[in-house]
């Protein structure tokens, strides 16, 4: 044992490795339907093995504190200030009664029980689940008028508090929010939440490799024979679906064994056969009213793209989904998700539209690529960081 402890004191780094991996291996384990999660199970191993008495450099601490502060602000930012503007004086009011309420009630207690400093700012940060407060309070420790080790002892408590009532913090206030808060409320809860997500059209997220094989949007190959359509363009026969509230969109026709991109100003004749795109339920709903659905393989191989867009655009910011449709580059497009903070949002043709939104659309490529240039920049998948705006706006913010 005494061999693994001078490893560890002499190679930190292998320590904080180990401590993630043990941490996420742990966070993983579930006991029934309960499991504790990466962020607390690392904690509760970090605070196991720091027992070892580990000494991590402050300039480590400090790199990866940054480094915490700029994802969290790269991924609520635009919302953050979008919020702002449109409600920002409720909850800047709310946020107030928040913090005072917090600080009050981890002031109080500390009293009580009679904690230090170390331990009641351990105490503040893990049971509101802030963790930007260890780096704030490491930096204000740094700063006091005390000899060396006694702001070491004081910063040693910090992160054990932290990690014990970190744990009541997240799962402890999850618990309370979804067993006594409904009870309080006089609510079914899941019923609740299974109305609001079948009123919003939300979905249940897809595992990795596994999908639904109900697809919100497809493309079928119809024989045009309803005269009531014959020798009309292509944007009267979109515009008729539109006037009932349906958006489809014509994307290819065979006219006389030639495929033929789609045009507005493009003549459906007699015997074409065109490839209509568009939510399924629309498609389904009107192939008998324009006539027979074929087989049209070659007709069909056509690309189509599923692309995460970044909406950038302050001409479409505050948009609703119903106004952004409205316009020209959004033909043959349809919405599959909204994701906004890092969490997927249901949404509704009234549903407004925020600048850092990332919408996942999907549609013939050309219309696609047409409609990203407009709306942002896609946010293609990739397996490289952008080290230059990570590194140069940690330097900038710091």
């Amino acid at each position: 044992m005494s061999w693994l402890i001078n490893t560890f004191q002499t190679y930190p780094e292998l320590a904080i490795f180990l401590t993630l991996g043990l941490g996420y291996w742990l966070g993983a384990l579930k006991f029934g339907t309960f499991s504790l999660g990466e962020v607390t199970g690392t904690l509760l191993v970090g605070l196991v093995i720091g027992q070892m008495q580990i000494q991590i450099s402050p300039e480590l601490k400090s790199v990866f504190f940054l480094m915490f502060l700029f994802a969290v602000g790269y991924g609520v930012g635009p919302q953050f200030v979008r919020g702002l503007k449109s409600g920002g004086i409720p909850q800047a009011i709310f946020t107030i009664i928040q913090c005072v309420a917090c600080l009050a009630s981890t002031i109080l207690v500390a009293k009580l029980f009679g904690y230090d400093m170390g331990l009641t700012v351990g105490l503040f940060a893990g049971s509101q689940t802030i963790s930007g407060v260890l780096g704030t309070s490491t930096d204000a420790i740094s700063q006091l008028g005390i000899s060396e080790a006694a702001k070491q002892e004081i910063a040693n408590a910090v992160p054990v508090a932290f990690a014990v009532t970190y744990i009541f913090g997240t799962a402890g206030s999850a618990w309370f929010i979804a067993s006594i808060g409904p009870k309080l409320m006089r609510v079914n809860l899941p019923l609740e939440c299974r109305k609001l997500e079948e009123m919003m059209g939300g979905t249940q997220q897809d595992e990795m490799g596994v999908f639904s094989a109900n697809r919100p949007f497809t493309a079928r190959a119809i024989r045009v024979t309803n005269s009531k359509f014959l020798n009309r363009s292509v944007e009267e026969l979109e515009k008729y679906f539109s006037g009932i509230g349906h958006r489809v969109f014509v994307v290819r026709l065979r006219q006389e064994d030639k495929l033929v991109d789609s045009s507005p100003g493009l003549i459906i004749g007699t015997g074409d056969t065109i490839i209509l795109s568009g939510r399924t339920e629309f498609i389904l709903e009107n192939i008998s009213l324009i006539g027979a659905e074929v087989d049209d393989k070659a007709l069909l191989d056509y690309p189509i793209e599923v692309l995460d867009v970044v909406l950038t655009d302050k001409t479409i910011e505050g948009l609703t989904l119903q106004q952004l449709a409205a316009n020209d580059f959004a033909h043959g497009v349809g919405l599959r998700k909204l994701v906004r903070g890092d969490m997927e949002m249901p949404f509704t043709a009234g549903t407004k539209l925020d600048r850092g939104d990332v919408l996942t659309i999907v549609g013939a490529r050309q219309n696609v690529e047409h409609a990203t240039i407009k709306l942002g920049y896609a946010d293609r998948s990739t397996e490289t960081t952008n080290m230059i705006s990570m590194g140069v706006g940690i330097a900038i913010a710091g």
